[in-house]
Parts: structure tokens; sequence; C-alpha cells
């Protein structure tokens, strides 16, 4: 006896093609409210000094990305010397952004040479602890 064909009737190809179809826009419309925002710290005087500083999501919210910007005083400028990345990165629960760098300022009469200012911002979920959960 020869082993039966599988034969799919066109509802059966049209049930599955529909449903193949609806998949991808179910999952889109389930996060479709999903927006991250952007915060940005407070300015950290002299907090280029190479220890972590770390700047935390909302409560219930988890950060996706995060960086930095390091500023001189004003009237001062940064020190040519380019800035040593020690790290940049999410803390162990993913929940803040823990950064470490060094730069300095250029000394000028009166001044002496101090880290520069630090800013960290980070991209944190809105509204729910991580996208896609």
């Amino acid at each position: 006896m020869a082993p039966r064909a599988a034969r799919l009737t066109l509802a059966a190809v049209a049930a599955l093609f529909a449903a193949a179809v609806a998949a991808p826009a179910q999952a889109a419309a389930l996060h479709a409210d999903f927006n991250p925002r952007s915060i940005t710290g407070p300015t950290i005087r002299q907090g280029a000094d190479g220890a972590d500083h770390t700047l935390m999501c909302p409560p219930e919210e988890n950060v996706l990305g995060g960086g930095f910007t390091v500023s001189a005083p004003a009237g001062r400028t940064l020190d040519a010397k380019s800035s040593d990345l020690i790290s940049s990165r999410p803390d162990a629960d993913a929940t803040g952004w823990i950064v470490a760098v060094r730069k300095s300022v250029k000394p000028t009469d009166g001044h002496a040479r101090v880290a520069a200012d630090l800013t960290v911002q980070i991209v944190c979920t809105e509204g729910e602890v991580s996208p896609g959960a």
C-alpha cells in the first residue's frame, strides 16, 4: 500500500496564511505604545575623576542604554589629552547606567588641573519593565 499524500484544501492554506500574517501584526500591536525615554542626570562637578557614577531609571523601568558628556566649568577649557573611558555599562539589574571616565580641565593662572564635570545620560523603558515583555 502506497503512503497517502497529505492534501491541504484551499481553505486550510488560506487559514495558515492568515495566521502567519496576523502573528507579527498582533505582536506589534501588543507593544505599539512602547516609547523609550531619555533622561539626563545633573552635572557632577569634577565627576570625570575615574570613579563610578550611576544614573538610575524611574521605578519599574529598565535601562536600554547610556552615555556621558564631559565639560569644563565656566571660564575654563578641557585639557587637550583625550578622555580615559574606564566603564560605561548597565548596573547588575539593568535599572541604571554606570559611567567611570577620567578627563581633566586645563590648568590656568590661579587654577590647578582638576577633573572635568560629568553628565550621565540614559535611555529607559517607559511604562514597562522591559520592551517586549
